[in-house]
């Protein structure tokens, strides 16, 4: 009888591991789509060629009616834009099709899940009370993936957040005020107080850390004066807040930061979660389609990117079972 695959860790997986992973779960993915990516890359060639004749022509006629090159050239412009879209998105579909199946290897490989699309954001609500997400008018998540790690709950996903804005002569567009990720971590013992961490916002800090649970947050010094140079504490427990974000923690928050391709983050440590959010750009994409999928470096890439968040995990783990003993 077959035994099942082994569940791995992501947080502490090494070379070897990694090349098991991607051989057993990940590689299979990329060679099931290769045939329809080769076909997809046919496709947007042809689109594009006849696409390309169709925008100049159109360019041609424009001129011929105006005579003007501006116009004609405005024609070209907007012609080959919304060519070079319908001839992408034959490579678009193979992308999706690709991510959904890796993602959901990589998460089964954890014993996680991954949804791509269509969910409630987790812990979304609380992110935005503790203001560490921005205010936004309208709102779109995607790549959630969630499961237990260490008997944990957790979940990283996707946020982009637009603000609606009007201009003088009464135009709406809306702005992007947020894109990036959003992790929620359960932990089986509660924290004692709040504790907000932000990256350190210079002469802004005057203006204070503001309230949680009906407390007033409080500044909070690092030991590590780089540390404190990077980064801005604030909490409701003082002696807790300092226990809990030791230079190692720090660290990890870095590195979790970095592995997201990030900036500017920013977390909290409330009740038995940690909620983190990071700016950075869209992640878990498979890459340039225009070559060919079996290629490790494309599994590492969003391999490194999840694994920044078990760093994290286990570090408060670790904290949370030193302060029982």
């Amino acid at each position: 009888m077959e035994s099942s695959p082994q569940v791995i860790d992501l947080g502490r997986l090494d070379d070897a591991g990694f090349q098991q992973l991607y051989k057993d779960r990940i590689e299979p993915c990329f060679v099931a789509n290769e045939a329809d990516r080769l076909a997809a890359v046919g496709q947007f060639k042809q689109r594009l060629l006849i696409g390309g004749g169709v925008a100049a022509a159109l360019a041609l006629g424009g001129y011929l009616i105006w005579r003007q090159f501006d116009i004609a050239a405005v024609i070209l412009f907007m012609s080959a834009f919304v060519v070079g879209i319908v001839a992408y998105q034959p490579l678009a579909k193979v992308g999706q099709t690709l991510k959904r199946q890796y993602c959901s290897a990589i998460a089964d490989a954890m014993d996680a899940a991954f949804t791509l699309s269509g969910f409630a954001p987790p812990a979304f609500e609380r992110l935005c009370e503790l203001g560490l997400v921005p205010g936004f008018s309208r709102s779109s998540f995607e790549d959630l993936f969630s499961g237990t790690y260490k008997s944990s709950p957790f979940a990283l996903y996707e946020a982009h957040l637009e603000q609606r804005r009007t201009d003088s002569k009464g135009r709406t567009r809306y702005t992007t005020v947020f894109r990036g990720q959003l992790v929620r971590m359960h932990f089986p013992r509660e924290f004692l107080g709040v504790t907000i961490v932000r990256r350190d916002a210079g002469v802004f800090n005057i203006f204070g850390g503001g309230k949680a649970a009906g407390k007033q947050l409080e500044r909070v010094r690092l030991v590590d004066s780089r540390l404190e140079r990077a980064f801005e504490v604030w909490g409701t427990d003082q002696v807790e807040a300092r226990y809990l974000l030791h230079p190692v923690m720090m660290e990890r928050l870095l590195e979790l930061e970095t592995k997201l391709h990030g900036k500017r983050l920013r977390c909290a440590f409330e009740g038995g979660d940690v909620l983190v959010a990071v700016e950075g750009g869209n992640l878990f994409e498979p890459g340039d389609l225009f070559k060919p999928l079996v290629d490790p470096s494309r599994a590492r890439r969003i391999v490194t990117e999840i694994s920044g968040v078990f760093g994290v995990m286990d570090q408060v783990l670790t904290a949370q079972a030193q302060r029982q003993k």
